[in-house]
């Protein structure tokens, strides 16, 4: 999707760039009542050995559920001037 609007836009100086989050270390996977409290409750698994899990299951190449700051980091890298000449594509983290 990012590629087509970017080849539709980008003559008119508009990038388009999108952020594809996985598994990040927040209330949603680390509350009993979120998503990640939830899916260990169906599994039948405590939610720490769920989340210490998700990496390997999920093939997190890091081994680690990422942190919101490495999201936000992220964002504001590619809405940075740096970023200029990024468009079209898509950032898995």
């Amino acid at each position: 999707m990012s590629k087509g609007l970017a080849d539709e836009f980008g003559p008119r100086g508009v990038r388009v760039t999108t952020v594809s989050p996985g598994p990040i270390r927040t209330a949603m996977w680390e509350s009993a009542d979120g998503f990640g409290g939830k899916l260990a409750e169906a599994t039948g698994v405590s939610q720490a050995d769920l989340l210490a899990q998700v990496p390997q299951i999920m093939g997190m190449r890091t081994g680690r559920i990422a942190e919101p700051a490495e999201v936000a980091a992220l964002i504001t890298f590619l809405l940075s001037d740096a970023a200029g000449s990024i468009t079209g594509s898509d950032h898995l983290i």
